[in-house]
């Protein structure tokens, strides 16, 4: 089950910001912004709410607390996201901007917080990150 929903949240990550993009190009996104967080994250919850219900496990508080912390933090992001779109900044701005903070707040806290060692191949992907980065932003 675990393997399964991170590959779903592997395959859906993006489509919140790319629903973004598509209402700011519209001319729609500052209108209609806090109206498509709040059913993107809607849809999401009760997802969550019907797997619960689906495997009849009580949720254990720390999955409430990681999970509403994680969404508080998304939705913070996806917000800030959707107010710089409608307020004019252009997407090969924004987007690259969001990308290379959460890169770097990721990097910081597996350094700073969880003492990690970062090898070659952890060099390689954080190189490849921020080539992809720079490359998405060249659009």
């Amino acid at each position: 089950m675990w393997f399964r929903l991170m590959m779903m949240a592997f395959l859906l990550n993006g489509l919140c910001p790319f629903g973004l993009k598509i209402l700011a190009s519209l001319g729609l996104a500052d209108r209609y912004t806090p109206v498509y967080l709040v059913f993107w994250y809607l849809a999401g919850g009760l997802f969550i709410l019907a797997l619960f219900l689906g495997n009849w496990r009580r949720p254990v508080r720390s999955d409430i607390l990681v999970g509403a912390g994680l969404g508080f933090f998304s939705v913070c992001g996806q917000t800030s996201m959707g107010l710089a779109l409608a307020k004019g900044l252009p997407g090969s701005v924004v987007f690259p901007v969001a990308l290379a903070g959460g890169l770097f707040a990721v990097v910081l806290a597996a350094v700073l917080v969880f003492k990690e060692r970062i090898g070659p191949a952890g060099v390689a992907g954080i190189s490849l990150g921020i080539i992809s980065i720079a490359l998405l932003s060249l659009t």
